[in-house]
């Protein structure tokens, strides 16, 4: 899957599955003896933490109520353990609500209820050299539990009292996965933690029907950070932690009461439902030579009867609103590439915030990031856990618009989902939590056999997919080259009971590839593959 030649009229890169593709023990030593260390030393760091200093031994954060077994254990083992600093969650379905005083912290994804973690550990100055870290919660109930939850990066600067959805930091990529088959569950972060200073991170979830609902520290059994540090190397100096002063925010209304796991309901939820139970016909715009796309556009109205919606492709930022082309009160299908590690770093941060924030509130806008990357991915352009960390990073600045009408549609290949394909469609899936709708690019691949695919066999897996996600879908692309001796009329009647079939489903939108590609043509030139297209629109 390559892009076009840049001869291409298309503003934007544009690739699609090429249907060919569907083949493819030593004695003891002697016992010495114990050398009386120094008397250990107790303190208080800047921050409140209670220190216990023991030569060798490192240093060992405590709460109030004293230490752990577990920090005794840390203690004759050479390491540290640091509880949270900070820790609190934020409500997509309330925006302007902290939650920092609360007794637990979660990461949920229900229908009408989504939830993010946060934590933040500060590891004082003059801690010994860390050879291992992990991070460590507990589960505060047994219910509901996600088979999964991911600690992410927390880049930008937040506060515990005051970080609400609305002035949220940006999670980045996954550090660490861990299974909920204990109370408590640990993530190794040894990668990131390495010495003195804050260490934030993100908790999230992408079960759906799901809460990782864990206890905070003003709960007690709250997050911890358990280091694993060198012997002999000198131990924390009393006095400071390297921790960020924490920027001013604004006051924030007292939190209301959570909804219950059982049966979330919140106060209000910025969403809509996208659609209108409707499903609606749709182009991927055809260009002659020297035509504009607003031209092209009243071109393919006439010939098909008025479009419904159009699907839009561009290698960048797409253009300021109304868009190019101008498609009046159409919802709108808009494709963008942008390059993963170049989204992460917040290269496009301002002009992506523009484009979400000055997007149209009377319609629905359909947004699809980087359409198709599986081959991308497949041949090492970049990585899909990367991919999924800059759809996490768009979702939040477009969160950012309160605009309900913005859908973040994540559109893959439906050959993605055929066993042949030897892939897993979950490795390009950011998540319930951020993906809004799923869209699918599926063509028939029966014509190598003399055939047009059946819309069972192309669309099936679809559906189930799309169903067992809770999530609305619309096919992005589809479309077939005329097979064999075919006049049209075969594949006119493929496109009706294709489209019958989709709209039984409820699929949001159709769009056909209307385009002569290099693998062939899949243009309705005949009359009867026309007029086919021209009764659903």
């Amino acid at each position: 899957m390559r892009d076009r030649d840049p001869r291409d009229p298309f503003p934007g890169g544009h690739h699609r599955p090429d249907p060919r593709r569907s083949q493819p023990v030593p004695p003891a030593p002697p016992r010495r003896r114990r050398r009386r260390g120094p008397r250990p030393s107790l303190y208080f760091t800047a921050a409140g933490t209670l220190l216990v200093v023991g030569g060798s031994a490192g240093a060992i954060a405590l709460t109030g109520a004293g230490m752990s077994r577990d920090a005794r254990t840390a203690a004759a083992g050479g390491g540290t353990v640091v509880p949270a600093s900070a820790d609190t969650y934020v409500v997509r379905e309330m925006p302007g609500k902290g939650f920092g005083d609360d007794k637990k912290i979660t990461a949920s994804v229900w229908p009408e209820w989504h939830t993010e973690a946060y934590i933040a550990f500060d590891v004082p100055r003059g801690t010994p050299k860390i050879t291992k870290a992990r991070v460590e919660v507990t589960f505060d109930r047994p219910r509901n539990r996600p088979r999964q939850v991911e600690l992410r990066t927390l880049p930008g600067a937040w506060t515990e009292n005051g970080t609400s959805w609305s002035n949220r930091p940006s999670a980045g990529a996954v550090i660490a996965t861990a299974t909920s088959a204990k109370d408590r569950i640990s993530f190794d972060v040894g990668s990131v933690v390495t010495g003195p200073g804050r260490y934030a991170f993100a908790i999230t979830n992408q079960n759906f029907w799901s809460a990782a609902s864990l206890h905070s520290r003003e709960g007690g059994d709250g997050p911890r950070l358990v280091l694993k540090t060198r012997k002999g190397e000198p131990a924390p100096s009393p006095g400071t932690s390297e921790t960020p002063t924490p920027t001013p925010t604004a006051a924030l209304p007292a939190p209301g009461p959570e909804p219950t796991w059982e049966v979330p309901q919140p106060t209000k939820s910025p969403e809509t439902t996208p659609g209108d139970s409707r499903t609606l016909c749709g182009l991927s715009l055809e260009l002659k030579p020297g035509e504009t796309f607003q031209k092209a556009l009243g071109r393919l109205d006439a010939r098909y009867g008025g479009l419904e919606t159009v699907r839009l492709f561009y290698r960048g930022v797409p253009p300021a609103w109304p868009g190019n082309p101008n498609l009046g009160k159409r919802p709108p299908i808009i494709s963008f590439k942008l390059a993963p590690k170049d989204v992460l770093v917040g290269k496009y941060d301002k002009a992506m915030s523009n484009w979400f924030a000055t997007a149209p509130r009377d319609r629905d806008v359909y947004w699809v990031y980087y359409h198709e990357p599986e081959d991308n991915i497949a041949d090492g352009e970049f990585t899909a856990a990367d991919y999924r960390a800059a759809w996490r990073h768009l979702r939040g600045l477009a969160d950012k618009a309160g605009n309900s009408r913005l859908h973040a549609t994540l559109v893959l290949m439906g050959w993605s989902l055929d066993p042949l394909s030897k892939r897993d469609w979950r490795d390009y899936y950011p998540g319930r939590d951020v993906i809004q709708v799923l869209g699918w690019d599926a063509y028939n691949l029966g014509w190598k056999k003399g055939r047009y695919d059946s819309p069972s066999t192309m669309y099936d897996r679809v559906i189930a997919v799309s169903k067992a996600e809770n999530l609305p879908f619309g096919v992005a692309e589809t479309g077939s080259y005329l097979v064999g001796n075919d006049d049209g009329t075969k594949r006119a009647a493929w496109l009706h009971a294709t489209n019958t079939y989709l709209k039984k489903h409820k699929a949001l939108w159709v769009a056909y590839f209307d385009l002569d590609w290099p693998t062939g043509d899949f243009r309705l030139l005949d009359n009867h593959s026309r007029k086919a297209w021209q009764d659903f629109c």
